[in-house]
């Protein structure tokens, strides 16, 4: 399983395999209905030695949208929807293209980039970017609109738009000036950083929108684009953030943070478990995920293996936590990290998690524990 994605009561899941020739499925499933719908989004079909992948993924109402990366040296980035019932894949932008030797010598750009997809209820958003190395003004093969000012490796970022679905179409709501980055290391850069572009979507919930300046500060937007409140959140390293009612949580330099929506204050901080990762909230419950086991590190990100699903009550600091099966005191769960990773959402209807099995025809699992399951656990 790559990818999980809830809205309301029922949740997404993006699948792969690494049989030739099978296409990756998307299901969608209702647990209260005890029904699913699976249907293929045309990613891994042949053998060709290409990128083919679901980077992505989002649920709203009876709509999945995900971004589709595609190509061999040349990567195609675009969101795509199906709405259940029907038989089509539409695409919701135009391509985005990338290189896998950008910032090498004369390959500098400018590259275009499509990132930060979320849904909830009827609203989906999106980022749209470009991104081009800037070296020495004079020298050969420079093809940014503007010039180091420097030696330094410096990423000129421009076109950074927000954009919101409508009409099965990304609609541009807001828009941020040219900025420019240094970057330490510009191997780091060889892949999207939807991070970097601003203002970067961090969460929505049915009718706003969190998206995050360079500086950290958080800006909630309606869906038609307005700006609503300016969050002064000081900048860090982030893990996460969510959205809901009066609520903007987010895991920075270890720690929950709960901010107050009206009034733009800190309100609470709670200490966590190094590595976790926010992955939801809903009425006062925050859900994240744990390691312990970190698959590498570098001096631009650390990633994690994640193997506990964790919902932490707000209001008193209370939680509860839920894992993968095991046998003999052993983790059930696959070793490769690519498929290991426990991921979780948190809807009103209630807590989804996943796993991956050792083996199995169908290793993979979602697991649904209802709203009040959760909140009887917390006591």
């Amino acid at each position: 399983m790559r990818h999980i994605a809830a809205d309301g009561s029922r949740v997404a899941v993006a699948t792969t395999t690494d049989k030739l020739n099978t296409c990756d499925r998307i299901i969608v499933w209702s647990p209260r209905k005890r029904s699913f719908v699976q249907f293929n989004p045309g990613t891994h079909c042949d053998t060709a030695p290409t990128i083919d992948d679901i980077q992505e993924l989002a649920l709203a109402g009876k709509t999945v949208y995900w971004l589709d990366a595609d190509g061999g040296m040349g990567i195609s980035l675009q969101v795509l929807s199906h709405t259940l019932g029907t038989n089509k894949t539409e695409p919701v932008s135009p391509a985005a293209m990338y290189s896998l030797s950008a910032y090498k010598s004369d390959d500098y750009g400018p590259f275009t980039f499509l990132g930060n997809l979320f849904g909830a209820g009827g609203l989906v958003v999106f980022n749209s970017w470009t991104a081009c190395m800037e070296i020495p003004a004079g020298e050969l093969g420079a093809t940014c609109p503007k010039s180091a000012p420097s030696d330094g490796t410096v990423i000129l970022y421009s076109d950074q738009k927000l954009l919101e679905v409508v009409n099965g179409t990304g609609v541009e709501i807001a828009s941020a000036p040219d900025t420019q980055t240094s970057v330490p290391d510009v191997s780091y850069q060889l892949s999207p950083v939807a991070s970097a572009v601003a203002p970067a979507v961090v969460a929505v919930d049915a009718n706003r929108i969190a998206a995050q300046n360079a500086d950290g500060s958080v800006v909630i937007y309606s869906a038609s684009g307005a700006a609503l409140q300016s969050i002064p959140i000081p900048s860090g390293k982030f893990s996460g953030f969510a959205l809901q009612g009066s609520q903007l949580v987010t895991i920075r330099n270890g720690r929950l943070e709960l901010y107050d929506v009206s009034s733009g204050k800190l309100v609470k901080t709670t200490r966590l478990p190094a590595g976790a990762l926010l992955r939801g909230l809903q009425k006062g419950l925050a859900a994240y995920v744990t390691g312990p086991e970190m698959k590498y590190s570098n001096p631009a990100f650390d990633t994690y293996v994640y193997r506990k699903v964790h919902v932490l009550r707000l209001s008193d600091g209370k939680g509860v936590t839920y894992s993968a099966p095991a046998v003999n005191g052993k983790n059930l769960i696959h070793l490769m990290p690519e498929t290991s990773s426990v991921d979780a959402q948190i809807e009103a209807s209630g807590l989804f998690y996943s796993y991956t099995l050792v083996r199995g025809r169908s290793p993979g699992r979602v697991v649904f524990v209802p709203f009040a399951e959760v909140l009887k656990k917390l006591g």
